[in-house]
Formats: C-alpha cells, structure tokens, sequence
C-alpha cells in the first residue's frame, strides 16, 4: 500500500480540481476514466487540455515539461508544424484506401529498412500488439513449433500470449490475469533478463518447442532496464545455433539510437517490432525482418498462394503514413544523439544525487528512456525491480506534477528531440528540490 505526502496530495488536488471533475464525469461511461492509454495518477489523472512543442495544458490551465510524450510517442513533441502539414495534406487527397496507395507504403518501407539492420522486408499494422501477434505467427509458421520465450517483466502488448506469465506489474504468483485465457500459459516459457546463462539453459531445454524468442533489448514498462550486451549476444548465439527465431521488440526503443537499440548493441534479430514513435503521433507499427521469413506472406514466393495471411485494415492509412514519414525524416542521427546525450545527462546527475546524499537512488535507460528506481542493488531486472521502493519513486513522481512536469507516475520519464539543455536544467533542480521536500535527504 502507498502513502502518499498529504501536503503535496493537497497541492495536486488544488491545482487540478478541474481535471478532478472532468476525470469523475468520464468515470461515468468509460471504465477507469481513460480511453486509451496507460497508467494512472494518484489521487486522480491530469486531464490536458492542448500541447505545443515540449508543452502541455492541463483543463485548469497548469503548464508542463512533457515527459510522457502520449505514452511514448510524440518524438517530436506536440503539433510539430512538418508533421502537421503533412497530415492535413494527405487529409485533402487520400485517407484511407484499402488497398495499395501508389506512395506513401513505400516511402515508409524504404525508411524503415534503410535504418533497421535486421530489416529487409516490412507489413504494416496500427499497433505494437498487432505487430507482435504477427511476428510470433510469422515464427510459428517458419519453425513449425509453437511456443514463444519471452523475459520475466517484458511487456509486449495486450493479447493473451503478452499476458500471461509472471509480470512485474503483478504479484509473482499472479500468473494469469483475469480474462487471460489460462492456456496461454502453455504457449510461452519466460526466461531470466540480463541472466546469460540462466536464459540460454531455458532456451536449450525447450528448443525442440520453441518457435521465437521474443525480447525487449531494454524493457521499458518494468522501469527502462537495459540489457547487458552480454545477455542480448548470448540470445543471438544460441538461437542461431538451434533454429529459434529471434524477434526485437524495438516498439519504445526504436528512437535510442538510429537504427534502434539493435544498432546500438551491434546485434541482428530475425524480425523487429516497431511502433509509437513511427507514426508521428498517429497509429502505425510494423513489422520486419529477413526476407525468407517476410515471405511467408507474399503470394509471389509461393506459386500464388501465400502460407500465411494477415490483415491490418489500417496498417495502410494514408494519413498515419504521411505522419510516419515526416516525423521519421526528422529524426536524423544527429537527433537521436542529441537525446542520448541528454539521456545520459540526466541519468549521470540523478546517480550523483544517489551518491551525493548517501541515498540508494539510481537512474536506468538508454537514449531518450530514463528510469528512476531507489534500490541499495542496481535494478536490472525482475527481482531486484521487487526491492525497489516504489513509494519513494511515485512520492517524487507527484511533486514533480505539482512542479510542472508531466510523466507517466511510475518513475518513467522520455525525451523528445524539443527539450532543450535549459529545460532539462529545471527538471534536474526540481528533482533534487523533491527529494529535500519529502524529507528524503537534508
């Protein structure tokens, strides 16, 4: 159970009665008060308003740093003009076709495998979970086995397959969520994060069952954990070595590096995974890979008739696409070095805070992914995750809300190539500033 600072719980409710209001009506008819999205705030969410740049608006008229960026993905950061003109564009010419459209499917695909090294072919579908669905039955089908291997604390979407199995984000004998159909349990093993050995002698054990390995190279959603370049070469090696096809979920950490975190770590998976950010802020994901693989689904290879069909009656919208296309041309390696910079800035300084005060706070991630955990052991996967205290972490959380800057209250934080060096400045002193107001170092 987390205690909340009743001063600074006092504050937030202050400050957002009208989000309090808003958030109360949606209740009403929505379950949860959310449409979409992740994640909750405490006592209640911040209903914005509008965005511009690295800026958003709440409905009470409170301004902040965005650091959540619509749950991960506005790269670019709000109403970016490029992008906006590119849609409203494509709005007047074609939105929607339902088949080939002579342009933009292409572009798109260009772009992707002209950064990707793992990619030589693409499908595109409107959401990561989408994608994922489509990579494992793209494994299945070329393997001829059926289970999947996936990280204790990985997140990979919402199906059944995703769900099931032990989750940080759940108690570890909570293996099947409700609704999950307790099957799905048959369809995966889970191996260890960052544990080498741990995780090759569970893939060596089931190899004559496993179709894919599918792995987040930095899992995100448990708290922006980066693998070891040791762990994720030992996943190459032995999958090569036994015929498992290895499958990148790239879709948060397409933007660490160009080329995502496969460049970054000099490893090739046999597919790739991507989603948020390469749409611009409007839905597309994708997936890609070795050709022989991809071909599953083309006709062509295969005297007219594919072996496997998938459907994505919006992994060709037109408007998403032109979206996806200028974001992505954006998004140079100069870009995505300048956020890895940062990055890096802002992980360095919160280590020292940890350092400086005596305090077992430490910062995780890569690139633009920052994680902030307080642990006396460095967090780096599931079971020193569980010793994290978290009530610290979401305490930080809100008075870095009632300071100004917005993030996903779970200790996440992202930048977009918008902030600049003066802004991440003010985020850094109101973090210190945090932890004297809590009381958490003198």
């Amino acid at each position: 159970m987390i205690t909340y600072d009743e001063r600074q719980i006092e504050i937030f409710s202050q400050r957002t009665r009208r989000s309090a209001e808003t958030w109360e009506r949606m209740k009403t008819i929505i379950p949860t008060g959310h449409p979409g999205g992740m994640g909750a705030f405490h006592p209640h969410p911040i209903v914005l308003e509008r965005g511009a740049g690295s800026r958003v608006w709440d409905v009470d008229g409170n301004e902040y740093l965005d650091l959540r960026l619509g749950d991960w993905v506005l790269i670019h950061g709000h109403s970016h003009p490029d992008i906006a003109a590119a849609v409203s564009r494509q709005m007047t010419t074609l939105v929607q076709s339902g088949a080939p459209e002579w342009d933009l499917g292409m572009r798109m695909s260009e772009l992707l495998v002209e950064r990707m090294p793992s990619i030589e072919k693409v499908r595109l579908f409107a959401s990561g979970t989408d994608a994922n669905l489509c990579a494992i039955r793209l494994a299945r089908g070329f393997t001829g086995r059926r289970r999947i291997a996936k990280s204790i604390g990985g997140y990979h979407g919402t199906a059944d397959t995703f769900m099931a199995g032990r989750s940080v984000l759940r108690p570890p004998t909570d293996l099947v969520p409700r609704g999950v159909d307790t099957r799905a349990l048959d369809d995966i093993v889970q191996i260890p994060y960052n544990d080498a050995d741990g995780a090759e002698a569970v893939i060596r054990a089931h190899a004559g069952e496993l179709a894919a390995v599918l792995i987040e190279p930095v899992m995100t959603a448990a708290g922006m954990l980066e693998g070891t370049a040791e762990f994720l070469q030992r996943l190459r090696d032995v999958t090569s070595e036994l015929d498992i096809v290895l499958i990148f979920d790239e879709v948060v950490t397409f933007p660490v590096a160009y080329g995502g975190a496969q460049t970054h770590f000099g490893i090739t998976p046999d597919l790739t995974t991507l989603g948020k950010v390469i749409g611009g802020g409007l839905p597309v994901s994708a997936v890609g890979g070795r050709a022989d693989i991809m071909d599953q689904l083309d006709p062509d290879a295969h005297g007219g008739v594919a072996p496997m069909s998938v459907m994505a009656t919006f992994g060709g919208n037109s408007a998403s696409l032109a979206a996806g296309i200028a974001c992505l041309e954006m998004l140079t390696p100069e870009a995505e070095a300048r956020m890895g910079t940062q990055g890096d800035r802002i992980r360095a300084r919160i280590d020292a805070l940890g350092q400086q005060y005596g305090v077992p706070l430490h910062a995780t991630g890569l690139g633009n992914l920052i994680g902030v955990h307080w642990a006396d052991e460095r967090v780096v996967d599931d079971p020193t995750l569980r010793k994290d205290d978290r009530e610290k972490v979401l305490n930080i959380n809100l008075v870095l809300d009632n300071e100004g800057f917005y993030q996903t209250f779970t200790g996440l934080f992202l930048l977009s190539t918008v902030i600049t060096d003066r802004e991440i400045d003010g985020f850094l002193t109101a973090f210190e500033g945090a932890l004297h107001t809590l009381g958490y170092v003198s």
